[in-house]
């Protein structure tokens, strides 16, 4: 039969190959994940780059219009659109001949507070009241005094029941007779 020395060497390398097993597969799996994360923090920043490169504002664009003895010139805004934003009134970008009273926003998602608009004109605050949320909450407007021919920026923040809130900016351009 087995003595009990050669049962502890039996043993011994029973173990030891088991050991060196699990460890060759351990090693496997951890190399294996190791790479799949590798690829993708190595694609992670590149997609990130080329979403950040959609938030960089191009150079902006004008037409130039003398018509009227001076000059005008209208800016081409970016839409940075926040989540859930359908709509807005003025639209992006639009030139209008008259002077809008409010600026309203659309979203598809219950809107909560603070959710909040401001208009500027050359970096004057042109908002002429408080931002008011609509009673079906999927619309928020503020009254603005846009009386003048120029460029307008908005920005808003929109707020939802959750407590997040996300920013976006667009602008329009009013050109009076």
């Amino acid at each position: 039969m087995f003595d009990n020395k050669s049962d502890g060497i039996v043993s011994c390398e029973v173990v030891n190959k088991s050991i060196i097993g699990i460890v060759i597969v351990v090693v496997l799996v951890l190399g294996a994940g190791g790479i799949y994360l590798a690829t993708q923090k190595s694609s992670t920043p590149v997609e990130d780059t080329q979403s950040n490169l959609k938030n960089i504002s191009p150079p902006p664009t004008f037409s130039t219009d003398t018509s009227s003895g001076g000059t005008f010139k209208q800016e081409d805004f970016q839409n940075i659109k926040s989540a859930h934003y359908v709509s807005s009134e003025p639209a992006n970008n639009v030139l209008l001949s008259t002077s809008p009273s409010k600026v309203t926003l659309n979203f598809n998602f219950n809107l909560t507070a603070p959710s909040k608009i401001q208009v500027t004109k050359d970096g004057s605050d042109v908002t002429a009241g408080t931002t008011q949320i609509s009673e079906d909450k999927l619309s928020m407007s503020v009254p603005i005094n846009a009386n003048q021919t120029g460029n307008y920026k908005v920005a808003y923040t929109a707020c939802w029941p959750d407590g997040s809130c996300h920013n976006g900016s667009f602008g329009f351009s009013v050109k009076l007779p």
